[in-house]
């Protein structure tokens, strides 16, 4: 039995879940499971978006089985730490155990060589059960089933509002340009250590490289910080700001990019996915090179992706 633990935001949990279909791709002999139990007791983002947004009767492309409470413990040695007991229970089941849960968790930390740990990941014991922990971003994971992964992650936009509406006519009528511009989050305490805030001279350097792939461009930002927008872009001629999706609807934002021509990113995983999800062959994205105050982003040699 393989578990993954699927955390965090939206933009990870779409990379937890291609990995978890590379990991039951890769073992379809084992029974790969999901974690969710993260999200029972933490309370960050969104939640556990996945379900809500893909798991619909008629999306037949989305396949997550979910590990319960006792099989997550065979797995991982833990179950959920919502309270001071379950975690006294926890110390004393490793203490008890001694070292036979450490030997089947497999960490991705982000840090340690990503040759190495497809390796290990490639080549997990059989029979034996292992929990998985990471967000495995690296394309290798997805590449090559990506367009199963787009029909997974299929939105429902029967419901998306009047203006969304209108937006998305306009997006699919124009040469459209989505730009991610990511702060909020990014400036507050716990971000501002790890995450670099990406400055105008990146978003300057993608756009020219833009106008010289799209002709007649016209532009949609997409941010959390619409005072900002309005100054620092005040550069950018035929814009159009996009900032009403918040809270449980933001995931419109990314269903709203990844239908334009092209896309410039911020050092975010939840426009990256709106980059992944651009069926178009001759569609162009635009990363940034900087990622982390310390470590650069991933390359991807999917056609059209270019680092900036």
């Amino acid at each position: 039995m393989i578990i993954l633990r699927f955390t965090s935001g939206l933009g990870n949990q779409m990379f937890q879940y291609a990995f978890y279909t590379y990991l039951r791709r890769k073992y379809p002999s084992e029974r790969v499971l999901a974690d969710i139990s993260w999200f029972t007791w933490n309370h960050a983002h969104q939640g556990f978006e996945l379900a809500k947004l893909f798991e619909r009767d008629e999306n037949k492309a989305f396949r997550l089985e979910r590990a319960n409470t006792f099989e997550t413990w065979c797995c991982s040695g833990a179950v959920p730490q919502k309270n001071f007991l379950m975690r006294v229970f926890n110390r004393i089941t490793r203490l008890c155990a001694g070292s036979h849960f450490e030997k089947i968790h497999y960490y991705e930390t982000g840090r340690e060589n990503e040759n190495t740990l497809k390796e290990r990941i490639d080549n997990l014991p059989a029979g034996k059960n292992a929990y998985i922990t990471g967000y495995f971003l690296e394309e290798e994971y997805y590449k090559d089933n990506l367009d199963e992964i787009r029909k997974a992650f299929s939105f429902d936009l029967s419901d998306i509002g009047e203006e969304n509406e209108r937006l998305l006519c306009e997006i699919d009528k124009e040469n459209s340009v989505a730009i991610h511009v990511r702060r909020g989050d990014y400036l507050a305490p716990g971000y501002t250590e790890n995450f670099i805030n990406l400055g105008m001279d990146y978003y300057r350097r993608a756009v020219e490289r833009v106008k010289e792939t799209v002709s007649a461009p016209r532009f949609f930002i997409f941010s959390d910080d619409k005072e900002y927008i309005q100054t620092a872009f005040s550069w950018l001629d035929n814009v159009t700001v996009v900032n009403g999706n918040t809270g449980s609807r933001s995931y419109l934002d990314m269903a709203l990019m990844s239908r334009c021509r092209a896309l410039i990113t911020a050092n975010s995983t939840f426009s990256e996915w709106a980059g992944l999800l651009n069926g178009r062959p001759d569609a162009l994205v635009i990363y940034p090179k900087a990622y982390l105050k310390d470590h650069d982003s991933n390359i991807w040699t999917i056609p059209g992706w270019e680092r900036v």
